[in-house]
């Protein structure tokens, strides 16, 4: 990371980083060695620190927490009361600050080879048949070899349809619909995110215009396949 590269920040609402420190957390979250961010909060009445932890929209309220010599300090902060927030340890997560802007870039042991994403896709073909007896052909659709990071996207892009369709197959009859109208699933990336039923066949398209924040929630993308069903 350089400066000319932090100069393409937009400037957030509280709100919003708040929202994107906790999506990073999530991610964290369940990794063997989390590594949280960790934020420095002015308030009206004084300044915390602290490894973000958590937050509730509901309550309003902030956890972060530090641990000295094995001792937990926690702290809860009301996040109407925050006057100004400061980031460190987000270097990897620059990017979901920047709108688009600061290209993502996953980390090297996460990019697949083709073969291993064919495989991915011959697993989920697998699941679906023995979990929910759904015979479907899935596929990931590209013109020219996929850089690194878009075999990155085409692996959280497998995930998101294997969730997407387990969600959907939770309702008896939309599972019997999804087996008698569809036999197959082919994906590619681009600019928006859309659902499309020809022939039995689904095509779906992820947008990756602002990396992974532009990319169909799994909510989204079950209303869109619900649609064509």
């Amino acid at each position: 990371m350089d400066f000319k590269t932090l100069l393409q920040l937009p400037v957030l609402d509280i709100n919003e980083v708040i929202s994107l420190l906790q999506e990073i957390a999530d991610k964290e979250r369940g990794k063997e060695k989390p590594s949280m961010p960790k934020v420095s909060i002015s308030t009206q009445s004084g300044h915390v620190s602290g490894f973000f932890v958590n937050y509730s929209s509901e309550k309003r309220t902030i956890l972060l927490c530090d641990l000295y010599d094995r001792n937990a300090e926690l702290q809860y902060i009301q996040a109407h009361a925050i006057a100004s927030i400061s980031l460190t340890n987000i270097n990897n997560y620059t990017y979901l600050f920047s709108d688009g802007k600061i290209a993502f870039m996953p980390p090297a042991n996460e990019i697949p080879t083709i073969l291993q994403l064919k495989k991915d896709l011959k697993n989920v073909e697998i699941e679906l048949k023995d979990a929910l007896d759904l015979e479907m052909a899935i596929s990931f659709s590209y013109d020219d070899t996929p850089s690194d990071i878009h075999k990155y996207y085409a692996v959280k892009g497998v995930e998101l349809l294997k969730e997407t369709i387990i969600s959907l197959s939770e309702d008896d009859l939309v599972k019997t619909t999804l087996a008698e109208m569809i036999t197959t699933v082919d994906f590619k990336l681009g600019t928006e995110n859309t659902v499309e039923l020809k022939n039995k066949g689904l095509l779906i398209t992820l947008d990756i215009s602002k990396n992974l924040k532009s990319v169909a929630s799994k909510t989204e993308l079950k209303h869109k396949i619900e649609k064509c069903l």
